[in-house]
């Protein structure tokens, strides 16, 4: 069992989780398995915090209906979860933190893996782009260059900063420009699936992309 140690919201539906660590473990990117004592139900977030944290936290948006994020956001610091976990794949390899540039591609919450990834190395060699629908949706940017990341946003339209385009993070990987020597990169995908399985038809149909340098994680 896990206390919830504090909670920090991004907008009013979005927010950061954070729970005691205990001896928990994990590789930078990895998920686990949340349910709530009493409640037949459990739920799998990747991590927002780095294994160097003190606490294990998560990245979290309230849904209309999706009984998890809503029970989550209802929790009071002190009270109780279980965590289960680490499970997954969806890590960087020891060679490629040197010898390639990474590409990280995310819609919505899909960045916390990100999140973890950074916050755990001293990564130069990366580009990120994240799909969103609003710029109340950004969440900590201060932790990647804003040289390096590109922020999609299909709903707003008043984008007056450098890094944020209209539209969808799809639309936005077609300006192959944004990335260096694309073809000599790893490329780490999270999100829903439908972003997913468009964005994997761009790089591979139609970039070329070797689809062994394409990591993905689906999530729902």
């Amino acid at each position: 069992m896990h206390k919830l140690i504090k909670k920090e919201y991004i907008n009013s539906n979005l927010f950061k989780i954070f729970f005691e660590k205990k001896n928990l473990e994990f590789i930078p990117g990895q998920h686990f398995s949340l349910s709530i004592p009493g409640k037949s139900i459990n739920r799998e977030y990747s991590s927002y915090t780095s294994p160097k944290d003190k606490e294990i936290g998560f990245l979290v948006r309230r849904v209309e209906g999706g009984i998890m994020t809503n029970l989550l956001d209802k929790m009071e610091v002190g009270e109780e979860i279980n965590i289960y976990g680490p499970y997954g794949s969806f890590v960087l390899k020891d060679e490629y933190l040197n010898s390639k540039q990474i590409i990280f591609i995310a819609s919505g919450t899909g960045i916390a893996p990100f999140v973890s990834i950074k916050k755990s190395f001293d990564l130069n060699n990366y580009k990120l782009f994240v799909g969103i629908r609003e710029k109340k949706d950004i969440a900590d940017s201060d932790i990647f260059s804003e040289d390096k990341s590109f922020y999609s946003i299909s709903r707003d339209k008043d984008l007056s900063q450098n890094n944020h385009y209209k539209g969808r993070v799809n639309t936005q990987l077609k300006n192959i420009e944004f990335i260096d020597d694309y073809q000599n990169s790893i490329y780490m995908i999270c999100g829903n699936s439908y972003m997913i399985s468009d964005v994997y038809d761009i790089l591979v149909k139609e970039k070329n992309i070797n689809p062994n340098l394409i990591i993905t994680e689906s999530f729902f």
